[in-house]
């Protein structure tokens, strides 16, 4: 993994979505998927110009204070209705909304994929 790589990686974990996605999508249910999901959108993110990179590891990184901010609890701890209602309202807020679209649509490909863009004859790695 380079640089830009691990810390987005990091910055996905620490966001606490990987814990949340089993509640929404199938795909995301298995340990072994999320880990895809989370390489994968760390990869594809990685790609991205540098200023759009990082205002993408700070919005992960502040999306456990935002959901707070929004619902009073805690993103890990909340689970079923309330996590739904919360994560319903980070999609409508202008910035989380595209980011949390652009992620889970890049975790979903990857734990359905399962194929690191690494892997690819002719991609660099």
């Amino acid at each position: 993994m380079t640089g830009p790589e691990r810390r987005l990686h990091r910055a996905l974990l620490a966001s606490g979505l990987p814990g949340v996605w089993p509640c929404e999508y199938e795909a995301l249910r298995t340990r072994d998927a999320q880990q895809r999901g989370v390489r994968h959108a760390a990869r594809s993110l990685a790609r991205m110009p540098a200023g759009y990179r990082w205002g993408v590891t700070a919005a992960l990184r502040l999306l456990p204070t935002a959901f707070w901010a929004l619902t009073r609890h805690q993103l890990a701890g909340t689970n079923g209705p309330a996590l739904r209602q919360g994560l319903a309202r980070l999609r409508r807020t202008p910035g989380y909304a595209e980011v949390l679209r652009a992620v889970t649509a890049l975790a979903l490909f990857g734990a359905l994929d399962g194929t690191p863009n690494s892997t690819l004859p002719g991609t660099p790695a």
